[in-house]
């Protein structure tokens, strides 16, 4: 004899829970991060350094001129290096750094993408991680569904008799069929 298969009834969490619990943890991690890093800026690209601190290797910000043109230094060799005040890139020894923010004081720039800390691709990776996951889980249950036999239950345990027509084991589709 067949074993048959039985499918019991799962409650699934509502989709609105669901939401509020991934927005509660992004919010959690996203406030843990801060409270890790205090003087940080919150994006690990962000870094903000004030007059005469290093930019790039030995480059070192000087401020504004009167004009506004960002002033940089290297007291290594004597360089200097000037900027427009719209200026958005600076670049000095082969690397280069985006120019989100400056004024006299401060500088706030972001390093490129290449220069992320090791955990940013981890969190990264650990996310595509769980979303494929979630896929493949989701594509099994809507898989399920579709399939889904009539219990053994409803139908008796007493076997049909010789002269009667077995019921069917799945369900009937509903509506017409496709052409």
């Amino acid at each position: 004899m067949a074993r048959r298969m039985r499918l019991g009834n799962r409650r699934r969490a509502p989709v609105w829970l669901m939401i509020a619990a991934g927005l509660a943890l992004f919010l959690t991690v996203y406030e843990g991060y801060r409270l890790i890093m205090p003087f940080v800026a919150r994006d690990p690209l962000y870094h903000e350094v004030n007059f005469g601190q290093r930019v790039i290797d030995d480059w070192q910000y000087e401020g504004e001129n009167e004009e506004g043109y960002l002033l940089f230094y290297n007291p290594i060799n004597g360089d200097r290096a000037m900027l427009p005040p719209q200026s958005r890139l600076f670049g000095a020894d082969g690397k280069w750094v985006v120019i989100e923010h400056a004024d006299a004081a401060s500088l706030t720039y972001a390093e490129p993408l290449e220069a992320a800390p090791w955990y940013v691709y981890f969190l990264l990776l650990a996310a595509f991680g769980v979303g494929a996951w979630w896929a493949v889980k989701r594509a099994r249950v809507v898989r399920g569904k579709r399939m889904r036999i009539r219990s053994s239950r409803s139908r008796g345990s007493v076997a049909p008799a010789a002269g009667r027509h077995a019921r069917r084991r799945f369900k009937p589709r509903r509506g017409p069929r496709p052409s």
